[in-house]
Parts: C-alpha cells; structure tokens; sequence
C-alpha cells in the first residue's frame, strides 16, 4: 500500500497511575514508586518496568454516578484535554480499573465509607473480578460488580501527573494520561501474573542508577517521569505537586530519530536523543 493510501494508525486512549508510598530507610524517609515488570511476551514493552495501566473501555465512561466520588468531570476536562465530560471519566475509572488488575490495588471503599483492605481484597469475590478482569472475560462486568459490592471508587485520590502520546511510526500507539495516587493503607501491591511477572517499589533515582547499571529495562517515558519524581522526597508531596499543577501536564509527543543504525527518541521541548 503507498504512503498516501496507508490508514493512519489507531491511537488508542490509555491510563497509567503512579502510586507512590513513603519508605523509611537509615538514611532517613524517601519516596517509592510501584513499577510493574511486563511480561517478556507482552506486545508493549515487553520485559520492561513500566507503571500499572491500560487502555479505556468504553463502559468506564459509563460508570453510574453512585459508584464513583470525587470532582465533576466538567472539571476534569481541561486538564485532560479532552472534548467531554465522559472522556474524561472514562479516563479515571480506566486508571482504577487497570491499576487493580495488574497491581491488585483498588482505589475504592464501601458506599458506607468503609476502607478496603488487604484482607477484603484477597476474599472470594475479589479474586474472582480480578481474574475475570486479566482474562478481558467480556461477559462480566465491572461497572455490576462494583453496584453488587457497594463499592465507590475514590477519584479524589486521582492528580494528573504527566500526558505522553506514542510517537508515530511506533507498532502501537496509546494517548496516555499518568496519575498520581498515594498508596491506600492497609493494601498491599500483587502483581497479575499475566501482563506483569514482578513488581518492585523503587527510589525513582534509585530506578534510574539500575537502568543505567543494565539491571533493569525502563523505556522512555517512564524514565522521564522517575527524573521528574526523583527531585521529590515524600508521597505527599509528589502527590501535591500534581494537584496544584506544578510539574509539567503538556502534552508530550516525541518523535523517532535515527542516529546511525539507532532509533532514537526526541523529546519534543528540547533535550538530546535518547535510546527507546
């Protein structure tokens, strides 16, 4: 097919969540971050630490308003950069939604206001809607699930944090929010098995030194987002940084160069090429 009969590439709508926790150490407190291991066989960043998330199904922008708490998507939509109200929905629930799939952790409590733990989280019918989530089985549904536990998603815990777009040219392409969430207490991280083989909470300088060490495979993007996280000392104070706006929420689309033999990644504000 010529370049002028070629379809244009689906850019498929994504979220990603960055939980973040504090982590005492004897040097003192110190920020973590949750990176999940992608499957060596995933057809995205395989073999890669990225953080949890996924693409948006349509039902998440259909979520009843009793099964969710927090801002008005009205009030979402600038931020998110999106047309309406339901986009910017859809793009909430999918971070929650994604995040207890692949990290088993569910930022949600009991319509009565009741906090979930981690005991909640590993009975039956926890572990059921997690499975029936992994497996993209198509005759359940999440929105039912979450009315037949009485459970509200807490979309307050929700910051927009950074927008990454894939670049063109790429084998698939995700229009990415990342958001920042404190980690619930009395939760703890599991990886799904499926998508993710392993998790670890990182230092996000600490992530970076093992990068460069060879240790660890961290693409692009995440690399950028542990830099911005790096300057941060607390889950709090990350977590309010990206409330308030005050790290960068631009839309970022790099574009692939080549340098030699080498596909590179430039970013599109500046800076030099860097390895995909």
């Amino acid at each position: 097919m010529s370049e002028q009969g070629r379809k244009p590439q689906e850019v498929v709508a994504a979220s990603t969540v960055v939980l973040l926790r504090d982590s005492t150490t004897g040097d003192g407190q110190q920020l973590e971050v949750l990176l999940v291991e992608r499957h060596l066989q995933s057809d995205f960043a395989g073999g890669a630490l990225v953080f949890p998330g996924g693409k948006v199904d349509e039902a998440d922008a259909r979520l009843p308003p009793d099964r969710w708490q927090g801002v008005e998507p009205e009030r979402w939509v600038d931020a998110l950069g999106v047309e309406k109200p339901e986009q910017a929905l859809g793009l909430l629930v999918a971070a929650v939604r994604e995040t207890f799939e692949e990290a088993g952790v569910l930022l949600a409590h009991r319509a009565n206001g009741a906090a979930l733990t981690d005991a909640d989280l590993m009975t039956e019918p926890f572990l059921e809607a997690r499975d029936h989530l992994i497996s993209r089985d198509r005759s359940w549904s999440w929105n039912d699930w979450l009315a037949e536990q009485d459970l509200v998603l807490d979309l307050r815990a929700l910051a927009l944090w950074s927008w990454w777009v894939t670049p063109e040219g790429s084998h698939r392409r995700f229009d990415t929010r990342f958001l920042a969430a404190r980690m619930p207490p009395g939760q703890e991280a599991k990886q799904d098995n499926v998508e993710t083989t392993s998790l670890r909470w990182m230092n996000p300088a600490r992530a970076l030194e093992e990068q460069l060490q060879g240790k660890v495979t961290i693409i692009y993007p995440t690399r950028c987002n542990l830099r911005a996280l790096s300057v941060f000392s607390s889950a709090q104070e990350a977590w309010q940084a990206a409330a308030d706006g005050r790290v960068d929420q631009r839309r970022i689309q790099p574009t692939l160069v080549r340098e030699g033999d080498t596909v590179m990644v430039q970013h599109p504000y500046g800076g030099e090429p860097e390895p995909v």
